[in-house]
């Protein structure tokens, strides 16, 4: 079908204040793995699905027990919290926090305190990122009191630390990835952020407050000893999860995906970022199937599935458990905070990309969607809806969500979700943090992906083809012109790029049909000449560039890693924390755009990367060029050697 016909369907099928009230109810449950809201809120999608007139609807469960084991990792206990205060010095003192007020205050796999609460010394250990924040003053016993950092793992870290010190409990104020001026810790005094224990089974429980009441535990302790009442309730037990299931069945390739992948599990009640997932999903599969029975479109090629999961563990026993189908699949588009109010959450709504380390059409395909759906209002001197009220841009690969679990095998999977956000995991984010206009936004760039890529044979294959070769070109030309890297970085990176594009072109050949010999001998043949103008503009466009000093080889990078063991990436394991502390800090003096979360995209592509065949310097040199990095092979090595301490990686000689 044409896409003016589609953009015109969806448009006026489409609701973005549906999606928002699907969401909203959703917040009204507590969604933690194998809990009751969880249950309740997974059992209301599928009911939601059903209601919405999508043809196929069943559920797959699997055990959260700490036993059963996925992709060689343990499953979790499932958990549920109960109820939780904390009290300055006795159970009449002043109320710091509440499980009622903010639900967000207890992490998840906190264990309970004794029954009726216990009454505890606090020490403050600042950061609680050094041995000697813990060595200066006794804490066995004691609870301790843990600061906010803009490291996202220094609350483990300073758990493992608290515990190894013999401290009963943790009280912290930790504010996950704060993004200066708008999200900080003294900036955002009042909401709650909601984390996440170490282990299922730690050994020490954990409650986490505003920093007005950290100041104040602070003061005090600063001047006597301070202590606390606290009282949490919580379950751990064995459990289960459930992988909710949808399709729209295909036609003449049924089996072939185009899947879609959201979670409804939450960061927290009411945790309103991650309902908007499933919401936005339950629409999309409303408004296609609606569309069908209503005659207006014909049923799709390809099967459009969708998964509502446990986040990250309902994706790995999707991998285990349905590899072929999901290896059948054109991609695995992740949804995630694809709701959020741009204004009162001062975020945008972004389209992350599939990674490097899978090369695609994908991401260029979704950033013409992008471009040619209808916007919020009109051009004074047209009627074409082309400017927008939602700021919609898109980024290289960034992990935030079951994104991060299919690149591994192979599979190109984007993500869709809104960025910065200022209430991210916390108490605060509340349904009147959503608006209808961004999952209308959102609502249709998705809707229409589902069903060109359903429909499309040879000839949409050739169009795709061309929109990546274009965009390449440009893309060639640009790095070339405004790169202020050194020649020889330049250099390095174009040919990475022009050759990640080349494959990404050659991956649109998906679109070949043995029912349309002419129709697949014309998109073999755009495929050599869409390769050749790339290779042609590279050509073209390093000529524009200095030679460049040769470097000398990073001689120890030129060993070949390999995995031991099949799974998704362990990202940093086996590299300690003070080790990626100092790491991040080397980093960040040669290339300053790199922070410590820079590592985090690193560590994945070190794992996607490893093929057998490319060496650590080949890896670091194709991330770097991804994420237009000025990377040192001996860092990406060092990182590589804590994957070979786990027993994940081994290295073969050159």
């Amino acid at each position: 079908m044409r896409r003016r016909d589609l953009i015109r369907f969806i448009e006026g099928e489409l609701s973005g204040e549906r999606a928002l009230e699907s969401a909203a109810h959703m917040t009204k449950f507590y969604r933690s793995p194998g809990s009751s809201g969880y249950h309740r809120a997974t059992d209301f999608v599928a009911q939601l699905l059903r209601d919405n007139g999508v043809e196929r609807v069943w559920v797959e469960r699997f055990p959260l027990d700490g036993e059963y084991r996925l992709l060689t990792q343990t499953m979790p206990l499932a958990w549920e919290p109960l109820s939780a205060e904390l009290r300055m010095g006795s159970r009449n003192g002043k109320l710091l926090v509440s499980y009622e007020d903010s639900p967000s205050c207890l992490p998840w796999w906190t264990p309970s305190t004794p029954q009726g609460g216990l009454t505890v010394e606090v020490v403050d250990v600042g950061t609680g990122e050094r041995l000697e924040d813990f060595r200066r003053q006794e804490v066995r016993g004691k609870a301790v009191l843990v600061r906010s950092t803009t490291v996202p793992d220094s609350f483990a870290h300073a758990v493992a630390l608290a515990t190894g010190h013999g401290a009963v409990g943790v009280i912290t104020d930790t504010l996950l990835y704060p993004t200066a001026p708008f999200r900080t810790r003294e900036s955002l005094p009042d909401p709650v952020q909601l984390l996440r224990m170490p282990s299922n089974r730690p050994g020490l429980w954990a409650i986490a407050v505003n920093y007005h009441a950290a100041e104040r535990l602070a003061s005090t302790a600063g001047l006597q000893a301070a202590r606390v009442w606290v009282d949490i309730q919580a379950k751990t037990f064995k459990g289960e999860a459930q992988n909710l299931f949808a399709e729209i069945p295909g036609a003449d390739r049924a089996d072939e995906f185009i899947h879609f992948v959201c979670h409804s599990t939450a960061g927290t009640k009411p945790g309103a970022n991650c309902a908007s997932g499933p919401a936005l999903l339950a629409e999309v599969g409303r408004v296609i199937s609606r569309l069908i029975s209503d005659e207006l479109i014909p049923p799709p090629r390809r099967t459009i599935r969708f998964l509502v999961d446990v986040e990250g563990h309902g994706t790995k026993h999707y991998l285990h458990n349905h590899r072929e189908e999901a290896e059948r699949g054109i991609v695995s588009i992740a949804l995630d905070s694809v709701g959020h109010h741009q204004g009162k959450s001062k975020s945008a709504l972004l389209f992350y990309h599939s990674p490097d380390s899978v090369p695609t059409f994908i991401n260029d395909y979704f950033v013409s969607l992008i471009e040619a759906t209808p916007k919020e209002t009109r051009w004074v001197f047209s009627n074409d809806d082309e400017i927008p009220f939602v700021n919609f841009p898109d980024l290289p690969y960034t992990p935030w969500s079951d994104n991060k679990y299919y690149p591994a095998f192979g599979i190109a999977s984007p993500l869709f979700m809104s960025w910065p956000d200022l209430f991210f995991h916390t108490d605060f984010l509340k349904p009147g943090m959503l608006d209808p206009a961004v999952f209308r936004r959102c609502g249709m760039v998705i809707a229409l992906a589902a069903l060109e890529l359903a429909y499309a044979g040879p000839r949409e294959g050739v169009k795709i083809m061309r929109e990546v070769t274009a965009r390449s070109e440009l893309r060639l030309s640009r790095i070339a012109l405004r790169s202020e890297r050194p020649a020889l970085a330049t250099r390095k990176r174009l040919a990475h790029l022009a050759w990640r594009d080349i494959k990404a072109i050659e991956s649109a050949m998906v679109f070949a049909d043995q029912g349309d010999p002419e129709g697949s001998q014309a998109l073999e043949d755009t495929k050599d000449r869409m390769q050749r103008r790339v290779r042609d503009r590279l050509d073209e466009v390093l000529g524009w560039l200095p030679e460049g000093a040769p470097e000398e080889d990073f001689a120890p990078g030129s060993v070949v890693p390999r995995r031991l063991v099949e799974r998704d990436a362990p990202g940093l394991a086996g590299t300690s924390y003070e080790t990626r502390i100092r790491m991040a800090e080397e980093m960040k003096a040669r290339d300053p755009r790199m922070r410590y979360d820079s590592l985090r995209i690193i560590g994945d592509e070190i794992w996607n990367l490893t093929d057998g065949r490319r060496s650590v310097n080949d890896v670091a040199d194709a991330i770097a060029a991804e994420f237009d990095f000025d990377l040192e092979p001996r860092h990406i090595l060092e990182l590589f050697g804590g994957l070979v301490r786990e027993g994940f990686i081994g290295l073969d000689g050159p």
